[in-house]
C-alpha cells in the first residue's frame, strides 16, 4: 500500500488562506501538533481570519501557516468514516473574510490523535530540529519503514515529525473521489525535493 504526505495545496492562487494565528491560541498552539487531546483548553467559537492578500475560494482543507488540519464538513464526514482506525478530535472553528463577515460554513481543526515513529532513519535524509532534538526539522528524503505503520492505520501523524500527517493511498483517493479540495497528496519520493540539491538529485536517479 502507497502512502502519500498530506499537504496544503499552494498552487492555485484562487484558494483562500489563513496567515495568522488567533491571539487566543499564541501560547498552546504547539499543542495542536503533538496528537493529544485539545477539546479541554481549546477556546469556543475561536475565529480565523482569511488573508486578504491570498485568493477568496473557501476548500474543504483550507491552507494555513499554522500547518494545523482545517476541514469543512464534507472532508470531516470522509475522514469520520475511517475515526475507529485514526481517532481524529474535531474543534469547532469560525472563518472571517478580510471584510470581517462570519463564514456561515462550519469548520474545523481536525486534530489527529496519536502518532505512528516509522520513519526509516538509515534510507532518510534529514535535518533534527535544534530546539526540539527528538523531532525531524525537514526533509530531503523520507522513506518510510511501513511493517511499523499498524494495518488498520489510513491516517496518521509521523512520530519522528509531528507536524507532518501521512494517508495512506485508499483514503487520499476516497477523498479525491469526493471531490474535497485544498490539499495535495504527492508521492512520497518527492516530498523534501526543495531542500535537495542538483547533484544529490542526479545520484538517486542514476
Amino acid at each position: 500500500m502507497r502512502y502519500f504526505p498530506w499537504l496544503h495545496d499552494d498552487e492555485d492562487d484562487s484558494f483562500a488562506w489563513i496567515m495568522d494565528t488567533p491571539k487566543e491560541l499564541m501560547e498552546k498552539d504547539y499543542l495542536l501538533h503533538e496528537g493529544t487531546p485539545c477539546k479541554d483548553w481549546f477556546p469556543e467559537g475561536l475565529v480565523f481570519d482569511l488573508s486578504k492578500d491570498h485568493g477568496s475560494k473557501l476548500t474543504d482543507c483550507v491552507p494555513n501557516t499554522d500547518n494545523f488540519l482545517i476541514v469543512s464538513e464534507k472532508l470531516k464526514g470522509v475522514l469520520e468514516s475511517h475515526d475507529k482506525e485514526d481517532p481524529i478530535e474535531f474543534l469547532p472553528i469560525r472563518l472571517r473574510n478580510p471584510k470581517k463577515k462570519l463564514v456561515a460554513a462550519p469548520y474545523f481543526i481536525a486534530n489527529v490523535l496519536g502518532a505512528v515513529p516509522c520513519m526509516n532513519k538509515s534510507k532518510s535524509k534529514f535535518t533534527m530540529d535544534a530546539i526540539d532534538k527528538e523531532q525531524v526539522a525537514w526533509f530531503e528524503k523520507l522513506v518510510l519503514e511501513e511493517k511499523k505503520i499498524p494495518k488498520k492505520k489510513t491516517l496518521f501523524r509521523l512520530g519522528e515529525k509531528t507536524t507532518l500527517l501521512i494517508t495512506r493511498e485508499d483514503l487520499a483517493r476516497e477523498i479525491l473521489t469526493a471531490k474535497c479540495n485544498g490539499m495535495m497528496f504527492i508521492p512520497m519520493e518527492d516530498y523534501g525535493e526543495e531542500f535537495r540539491s542538483d547533484e544529490e538529485d542526479e545520484n538517486e536517479e542514476s
